[in-house]
């Protein structure tokens, strides 16, 4: 067998699962084939007592099914198919006549979550690697393997729902108190407790038939009017959330559903149903593909060879300068951070221990952990102590004269072949990079706020940039963690060059006479998670009017007026969320309107729009923007400006990014809506020429 090795130790049956082809475990058809004749193997074998299944990997245990696969589903049943082969198997495992453990260690999600609940009893390690999870939601599925039956079962349905409806993933210490693994070891003696455990289960065992909880929480479980409100409650948190555009959460409370009403048996069957209809839905094949791209993103595009940084030095310690030392520490590497004085130093450093504390909490990390990673952070007021360094982050305040200053103290004592990366959201790099010596050794690192949440890094390559500087810049970035994307050099690059038009049409709208709220709504009934009028409130009107300043020579070549109604706001004191006073009042819990702010729009007096006219106005410069960025060079691949959509402001991934989305809804009617658009607001709405060019060669952007 490829996948699978199986021994006897004694009297128990040790099968190991590892897939030689991939730095994971995950499930294909090819494991699904090994396993059955694995089980029939064990079926006929006299003497055993238990079965282990452990994996033959560092870091999974089954982190799910092949992505791949998907692609084999062409026509409505064939996603049904591959259910039925995988419930087979499960069914097997689950009636085997021994008992059988799962012995996990690392990524257990999805098909393999599903895997070890059809298991005997799962003993799990304590490190922070292991962790469980069904993110099939995430893709526009539901899960495919029984998880919709089995997990409530398992662990509850108040405790299920959770999982099953986000695709948020728990740590091992969560899973044993949620009865999901029923123990929890060192990884060094996984094994062995698992050898331990095997022999005290009698045969025929199930932790299903236990009793996992208290006596009240037991009678609210069974209870069919407590199930109703449970479900209920769910299903308007869903609509709420998702606000219709995602059918897979709805899917996933209706199999649960049924799975309480006719049995395990039939709501598996059930299940395997909506599984299939899913897998043809757009939303999941636009999920699905949006996924695939991601992990594109997390291989470095550059084929020179990158520096060996293991510190790196971080020049300004406010909310950026920390958050970026903060995911450096997490994932192995030490820092250098300098301030003006070591005072400020220090309470950068202060920021990066309270960042760490929600892991303490939740038991990511424990205290002595986290005294080793602040360990590595080194602190200072003095350029002298970067001299040895092979890479700089600078992060400070967006000025140029200021970036200027910075550049040159600290090009004066770093090494003739250090990367200066500086950390901008606007200012062109070859503008910064004026002040360099070695101009080819400065690019942009683009951090999105908060950089320890944010997922995208935009690497921004200079005119003069060399390529050995990309090189380190997306290395260190995806060992960061990131999803990492390389753009040309121009004012607001890619990201920001697509969040101004669409912040610009709002403002234009709200002096038209457009209601605040409506525009909001309208744009997240789009999908997007927030509405711009709230992402500048959050962002800050005081950014958000700087970086409009400083990309505001893009948008003049083309004749488009940005309105200048944040600035006015700026200059009159709001701020946003930061000082509670921006379009939406922040002085109470609850997020109201600020009437303070329509005086500035032309009154309070309000027109009504609808809100297909506000959605599209708003989407389509959006979209031209996006193809303008490709057609200048800005963007390399269409792939990217999805990636970069997505992860860096929230493009809805259903709809798969602004060039899947292009593609889909058709390129000659996006340049009809468009050129329609054009003629009724004017010049920004006039399509980029790369839109005709692809028309006329009848090519999509993705062909």
């Amino acid at each position: 067998m490829k996948t699978l090795t199986l021994h006897y130790d004694q009297d128990l049956a040790m099968v190991t699962i590892d897939l030689q082809s991939s730095r994971r475990n995950v499930i294909n058809r090819s494991l699904i084939s090994e396993f059955e004749s694995l089980l029939d193997r064990i079926e006929q074998h006299d003497g055993l007592s238990a079965v282990i299944i452990r994996s033959g990997k560092n870091n999974s245990f089954i982190a799910g099914t092949d992505l791949n696969l998907f692609s084999d589903f062409k026509k409505p049943g064939d996603a049904l198919a591959f259910c039925g082969e995988i419930n087979h198997l499960l069914n097997r495992l689950s009636t085997l006549s021994l008992p059988v453990i799962a012995a996990i260690h690392g990524h257990t999600a999805g098909g393999g979550l599903a895997l070890a609940l059809a298991c005997d009893y799962r003993i799990a390690t304590s490190h922070t690697a292991t962790r469980f999870g069904f993110p099939e939601v995430t893709l526009g599925l539901c899960p495919g393997g029984g998880g919709t039956q089995r997990l409530p079962e398992i662990v509850g349905l108040t405790n299920a729902l959770p999982l099953l409806l986000t695709g948020k993933y728990i740590l091992a210490q969560e899973a044993l108190a949620i009865g999901l693994v029923d123990e929890l070891i060192h990884e060094f003696g996984l094994v062995d407790a698992a050898k331990t455990a095997a022999r005290k289960l009698p045969r025929k065992s199930s932790t299903r038939s236990r009793k996992l909880f208290s006596r009240t929480s037991r009678f609210f479980e069974t209870n069919p009017v407590s199930r109703r409100v449970i479900l209920s409650q769910a299903a308007k948190a869903v609509q709420s959330q998702t606000r219709g555009s995602y059918p897979a959460p709805h899917v996933i409370l209706s199999c649960v559903r049924y799975g309480i009403q006719h049995g395990m048996e039939k709501g598996i069957a059930f299940e395997a149903q909506m599984f299939d209809q899913l897998a043809m839905t757009d939303e999941s094949r636009q999920l699905i593909s949006t996924c695939l791209t991601r992990k594109s993103a997390r291989k470095n595009p550059s084929k020179a060879r990158p520096a060996d940084v293991r510190r790196i030095g971080v020049l300004g310690a406010g909310l950026m300068g920390s958050g970026i030392t903060s995911i450096s520490i997490r994932n192995g590497f030490d820092v250098t951070l300098k301030d003006q004085d070591y005072p400020s130093a220090a309470l950068g450093k202060q920021k990066v221990w309270k960042d760490l504390e929600p892991d303490i909490t939740r038991g990511i990390l424990t205290e002595q952990e986290r005294e080793r990673m602040l360990s590595g952070v080194r602190l200072t007021d003095n350029y002298c102590d970067l001299r040895h360094l092979p890479l700089i982050i600078e992060a400070v305040f967006e000025d140029l004269p200021t970036k200027h200053a910075v550049l040159k103290e600290a090009e004066s004592v770093m090494p003739e072949d250090a990367v200066y990366a500086t950390n901008t959201s606007a200012i062109p790099i070859a503008d910064i990079a004026k002040a360099a010596k070695h101009p080819e050794r400065v690019i942009g690192m683009h951090y999105f706020s908060p950089a320890q949440k944010m997922p995208l890094l935009e690497i921004i390559k200079g005119e003069k940039t060399d390529e050995s500087a990309v090189a380190t810049a997306c290395d260190v970035g995806i060992r960061q963690g990131k999803y990492v994307i390389v753009v040309g050099d121009a004012p607001g690059f890619y990201v920001t060059r697509m969040l101004v038009p669409m912040i610009n049409e709002a403002m234009l709208l709200i002096e038209e006479g457009a209601d605040i709220r409506i525009i909001d709504t309208a744009i997240m009934n789009f999908g997007f998670p927030v509405g711009p009028v709230t992402l500048v409130d959050e962002a800050g009107i005081d950014v958000v009017s700087h970086v409009n300043e400083m990309v505001q020579p893009v948008f003049s070549k083309r004749g488009i007026r940005i309105s200048q109604a944040i600035h006015r706001l700026q200059e009159a004191g709001f701020a946003g969320k930061k000082n509670r006073r921006g379009f939406y009042d922040y002085r109470n819990r609850k997020k109201l309107l600020n009437e303070e702010i329509y005086p500035y729009f032309g009154g309070a007096g309000r027109k009504d729009f609808s809100l297909d006219d506000i959605t599209e106005r708003i989407t389509l410069v959006m979209l031209n923007e996006a193809v303008y960025c490709l057609q200048e060079g800005i963007l390399r691949d269409p792939k990217d400006g999805d990636i970069g959509a997505v992860m860096g402001m929230g493009f809805p991934a259903f709809l798969g990014g602004p060039f899947r989305f292009i593609d889909t809804q058709g390129l000659k009617t996006i340049w009809d809506r468009l050129s329609y658009r054009q003629s009724l607001h004017g010049g920004r709405f006039k399509p980029a020429q790369l839109l005709a060019d692809r028309m006329k060669q009848q090519k999509t952007f993705h062909q």
